[in-house]
């Protein structure tokens, strides 16, 4: 990845957000990070292990997900190009609770969590885009908490198709099954049942 294509990654994450990040900040943010790549199916955290660094995605689609007690898969959410894939790093020293996994060949920038929460802490926009990103992350988990308990399989999954547009036909149907809290066969039927309606 060129410097340039680093540049412009932190500035198009960025770029939907109400505050304005200056050239000197970006080039503080392209300091400390470094490029790394993981290939598909590549565990990028595995569970339990020490969550100390942040990712932004350049290229490829991830996920976020748990075990349950009886050893099921379940997806937490993906991650695709210009998302931050976080675990409890900027927010404690303890050990992550979820797994990140590569669902495509991945190209990302790594940040040591301690360093990059430090910058935050050190500038006024960074502080805001910070207070903004946990914002938005509330909001998603009270969505996905309304979904489970309000909205059908079927309404989840056009949800789904919304929230995801971009990277829909790239996520393999067990994995979105997985997201949505419905078996494989289940998700099938309701494909099927959208198909024959429309």
């Amino acid at each position: 990845m060129k410097k340039e294509d680093k540049y412009n990654l932190i500035k198009s994450t960025f770029s939907n957000s109400n505050y304005c990040v200056s050239h000197e900040i970006v080039e503080k943010i392209l300091e400390i990070s470094s490029e790394v790549y993981f290939t598909k199916n590549d565990m990028i955290l595995n569970m339990w292990d020490e969550a100390n660094v942040v990712y932004l995605i350049f290229s490829g689609i991830a996920r976020s997900y748990y075990l349950d007690k009886e050893g099921n898969d379940i997806t937490k959410f993906f991650m695709k190009e210009n998302d931050f894939c976080i675990g409890e790093s900027l927010f404690s020293n303890q050990k992550s609770i979820q797994g990140f996994e590569a669902l495509e060949n991945v190209t990302a920038l790594k940040f040591k969590a301690k360093e990059l929460k430090e910058l935050i802490l050190q500038n006024e926009s960074l502080s805001c885009l910070y207070m903004e990103f946990l914002e938005n992350n509330l909001l998603y988990k009270m969505q996905r908490e309304y979904a489970f308990q309000i909205m059908s399989a079927t309404e989840r999954y056009i949800s789904f198709q919304k929230e995801y547009k971009e990277i829909n036909e790239r996520i393999s149907q067990h994995y979105i099954a997985s997201y949505l809290g419905i078996t494989p066969e289940s998700l099938s039927r309701i494909r099927r049942t959208i198909r024959e309606e429309n």
